[in-house]
């Protein structure tokens, strides 16, 4: 059986289709995750924003016109939801200022190359991170990267090549002090 697409899944997902929301889920849920973790830096709190991304999407699936164009919609939805956590993070730390909680970042125990390379991605333009994660986490090829983005063909490269080249220079800095 030939893998369905994205539109096909959508459309299917829209008359009820709970398994076709799933795959949907399954294809496009690492790529949320990362991005939930730019904004967040915290693990949990990321989990916690892609689930309500993808809950939204599920409840709004009628209001998607281009079925085709669900990647490119839910990292949009994704990246507003983001900015809306972080305002209301924003409002709650100045509602509490007085308080000075600080809370511990929880990140993989095992791996401090990956912690490294984890904050020095953080460090990196929105658009360059984003073109890392859905070009090397998902192992998208470059017209479906392109697409998710929302970048040409060589507005991709640059951005990819930007964030390549920074990332290797912020690493370096980085492994040195250690």
């Amino acid at each position: 059986m030939a893998e369905q697409n994205d539109a096909e899944l959508v459309r299917a997902a829209a008359r009820g289709d709970k398994n076709a929301y799933g795959t949907l889920y399954d294809r496009h849920a690492p790529l949320i995750r990362a991005i939930c973790y730019d904004h967040t830096k915290h693990l949990a709190d990321a989990q916690d924003l892609a689930q309500d991304v993808f809950l939204r999407a599920y409840e709004r699936l009628g209001d998607l016109r281009q079925a085709e164009r669900f990647g490119p919609w839910i990292v949009t939805m994704a990246r507003l939801r983001c900015r809306e956590w972080r305002r209301q993070k924003s409002r709650e730390r100045r509602r509490h200022a007085g308080l000075h909680v600080s809370e511990v970042a929880k990140g993989l125990p095992d791996a401090a190359d990956s912690e490294v390379l984890r904050k020095t991605v953080a460090q990196l333009p929105e658009k360059e991170r984003l073109a890392l994660h859905v070009f090397y986490l998902r192992g998208n090829s470059t017209p479906d990267s392109c697409r998710l983005v929302g970048l040409s063909r060589s507005g991709f490269y640059r951005a990819l090549d930007r964030a390549r080249k920074r990332l290797r220079k912020l690493m370096a800095i980085e492994l040195e002090d250690i």
